[in-house]
């Protein structure tokens, strides 16, 4: 968390909207990659692969969201 809250002035109130985004796009880009996987299995495009992908996006969102709770 502490590389990420460099990128904003070191006042709590931009730490704040820096952790607020960071939850927002993470659920965001989970919600994201639930609607395309479910798009290509209904048009009949399932594949391994894009499961696997599904699953590192999970990871590395939930990492995110953990180390927003943390700070």
């Amino acid at each position: 968390m502490q590389h990420w809250l460099t990128l904003v002035p070191a006042t709590r109130g931009a730490q704040r909207l820096l952790i607020k985004d960071i939850k927002e796009s993470a659920d965001r880009i989970r919600s994201a990659a639930d609607n395309l996987l479910m798009e290509r299995e209904e048009a009949g495009a399932t594949h391994a692969i894009l499961k696997a992908i599904r699953a590192v996006i999970e990871t590395r969102a939930s990492h995110l969201l953990r180390i927003t709770e943390k700070a």
